[in-house]
């Protein structure tokens, strides 16, 4: 089994056998409230520094920029390099390896028979339905294909614009994988310059018609993932010859024309405009419906990505970044795997409003799974009362709780298993970044070349690898013996 290939096949039966050596989560209802309606929006490929909020003033993001204004803006808000480990973590509250989605699921029909969330794992919306909830998805799914995997498996009452291979059609290139929208299949849609509003349209259909609430609806937008021409010309407007700020790239190494570059982050930018313009368009209809005052909106990127930075084009699988005379981008110079900041590092940001104070901010280590918790109890979900997952409720993080207790470390994981094979360990607290190499048998590998330690309070852009070197020896050996441990507890490790 292509996930399960460093692990036992037991890995499943943990979590459903409840054995998991994970914390237990307590949750109640939030006190003298109503369960607010909750609108989660995930944008996809979407790096921290393409936001305006974030300090780009290059970027057109009002809207996103707004959420910040009127909410909590997280700056270390961790989640995985690539999609679809990052979703399921999202969905599940639990570290991708214990529902076996190692790396992002290829297209297909499906493309490796039994990949995806295992049956019967809860999810967000199971457990939001649960306590009540209309429950809906609008957009990318990307954790399975064929009908065992859909997302009306995992609790969800509605699901629009997501991948989909009906039974017995045969096996399709990722290309010619049609879409459901409106019950149908709907070939190309991806590429119609239109989809975002598409999708906005369906969100704010499902908001009018559940606003009596409480509705649960994960707006999963494709942008600005690639490919990047499918986007409305007002969007591409903002940037037309518009000179930008880009990195240089790595001494001694050249990206072949700096205008392409250039040209590159114009329409990257331009999809992220598009998927804000979009957001906006569905925080109006709360403003009109009257009901922005009773829902919680949580805003994150899926993974970030690089132009440039590191010399890279691309996310935690990233390319080396060059082109040709001719302008297009250089193929074969090979891939990268990484865990770098500007790829695991994304916009969060929550407004809650009466609860979270209007432009403020965290620096606490949190993550994609600290949501699904977060929701349970912001919802009162008795079923998110028995669940025993990875990440904590970020209530008394969003409530300013002065005796709130949280990580001092995040750890997590990234095994590459397309093109080029990696598998890296993480553990990233404020000022360190300990990331170790193993092999597929989860032993150290011995290239200590490949391992990477950056001490981030004086290297914030981790171009200095600091493994190995002396004047580093004490924090190498204590982040290490931390991170073992981790593996161990959190069962990334088999237990002996």
């Amino acid at each position: 089994m292509l996930f399960g290939e460093r692990h036992a096949p037991d890995w499943v039966s943990h979590l459903f056998l409840g054995i998991l050596m994970v914390l237990c989560l307590s949750v109640g209802p939030v006190a003298d409230a109503a369960a607010p309606n909750i609108l989660l929006i995930y944008t996809d490929d979407h790096a921290q520094w393409a936001v305006g909020a974030y300090g780009n003033q290059e970027v057109h993001t009002p809207n996103m920029d707004r959420l910040a204004a009127e909410g909590m803006r997280f700056n270390a808000g961790f989640t995985k390099p690539v999609c679809s480990p990052s979703r399921a973590m999202l969905l599940t509250g639990l570290y991708s390896h214990r529902v076996g989605i190692l790396d992002y699921i290829p297209y297909g029909n499906p493309g490796y028979p039994g990949t995806g969330l295992p049956a019967g794992t809860p999810t967000i919306a199971s457990v939001l339905k649960s306590a009540g909830y209309a429950t809906g998805l609008v957009g990318k799914w990307h954790l399975g294909y064929g009908e065992d995997f859909y997302p009306e498996k995992f609790g969800f009452d509605y699901a629009e614009g997501y991948r989909y291979v009906a039974p017995g059609r045969p096996r399709v290139r990722m290309e010619e994988v049609p879409f459901l929208l409106d019950g149908k299949e709907v070939a190309g849609f991806r590429n119609d310059p239109q989809h975002t509003d598409i999708l906005a349209d369906r969100a704010i259909d499902f908001i009018r018609k559940n606003e009596a609430g409480p509705f649960f609806l994960y707006l999963s937008i494709y942008l600005p993932h690639r490919p990047w021409d499918a986007v409305p010309e007002e969007d591409r407007a903002h940037y037309n010859g518009v000179p930008l700020t880009v990195p240089e790239p790595p001494a001694g190494k050249s990206f072949g024309s700096q205008k392409m570059v250039q040209e590159t982050t114009r329409t990257y930018y331009a999809n992220v405009t598009c998927a804000d313009r979009n957001i906006g368009r569905v925080l109006q209809s709360l403003d009109e419906l009257g009901i922005d005052d009773n829902t919680l909106v949580i805003f994150i990127g899926d993974n970030g990505y690089c132009i440039g930075q590191h010399g890279l084009h691309g996310k935690g699988n990233a390319t080396f970044l060059h082109y040709d005379e001719d302008g297009s981008f250089t193929r074969g110079l090979g891939s990268r795997p990484n865990m770098f900041d500007d790829n695991v590092v994304v916009p969060f940001v929550v407004r809650w409003p009466g609860v979270v104070e209007p432009s403020s901010t965290s620096d606490a280590l949190v993550s994609t799974i600290d949501i699904l918790p977060t929701l349970a109890e912001v919802a009162g979900a008795r079923e998110g009362a028995e669940l025993k997952v990875d990440g904590h409720s970020l209530v008394p993080l969003l409530k300013q709780e002065a005796d709130a207790d949280w990580r001092d470390a995040y750890f997590d994981t990234y095994d590459m298993l397309y093109g080029r094979r990696a598998h890296m360990r993480m553990i990233r607290t404020d000022r360190w970044k300990l990331v170790l190499y193993r092999d597929k048998n989860e032993q150290p590998l011995d290239e200590g070349s490949r391992h990477e330690l950056f001490d981030l309070k004086n290297d914030p852009g981790e171009l200095n690898n600091l493994y190995g070197k002396p004047t580093a020896a004490a924090a190498q050996r204590e982040l290490e013996s931390r991170l073992e441990k981790w593996m161990r507890d959190a069962e990334v490790i088999p237990p002996p």
